[in-house]
């Protein structure tokens, strides 16, 4: 009886250790944004230089420069957008309804899930939300036509 709890003990122990792995959450804490020609509906390359509302930063487009993960501000549930070129100006306010944050390890930063994405705003032709929550699993959250 004693060798029994004694390898029971050892099993809870190993099977109790931390499996530090951050990159298996499904969470993301942007938003993926596809860009379309109005007329046509094809993927449209973009060349713009995006920055969000009080924010320093400047956004990148993906390599194929069709689409653009914008990050969505935890703090405020809006976010306002501007997408800017040498001949060009749009604006896109997002807001969400609900926001789950979730921690899996206390080594790993907390990952955020935003959901009721939709559109307070917008100066593109056409703007489509088809993703409402950011998870890995929904390759776009909003297509803009223009």
């Amino acid at each position: 009886m004693k060798k029994l709890a004694i390898i029971l003990s050892g099993l809870m122990i190993i099977s109790c250790q931390d499996i530090e792995n951050c990159e298996t959450n499904d969470n993301l804490d942007f938003m993926v944004v596809r860009f379309y020609d109005l007329e046509s509906e094809s993927s449209k390359k973009i060349g713009f230089t995006i920055t969000a509302e009080n924010s320093p930063y400047t956004f990148t487009p993906f390599t194929d420069s069709t689409g653009v993960g914008l990050p969505l501000n935890p703090e405020d549930t809006t976010t306002t957008y501007f997408f800017d070129s040498d001949t060009s100006h749009f604006e896109l306010e997002i807001s969400y309804d609900e926001l789950q944050v979730t921690i899996f390890d206390p080594k790993c930063d907390p990952f955020y899930t935003f959901i009721g994405l939709d559109t307070v705003r917008q100066t593109f032709d056409s703007t489509v939300v088809v993703g409402t929550v950011t998870n890995r699993q929904i390759s776009t959250n909003v297509e803009i036509y223009f």
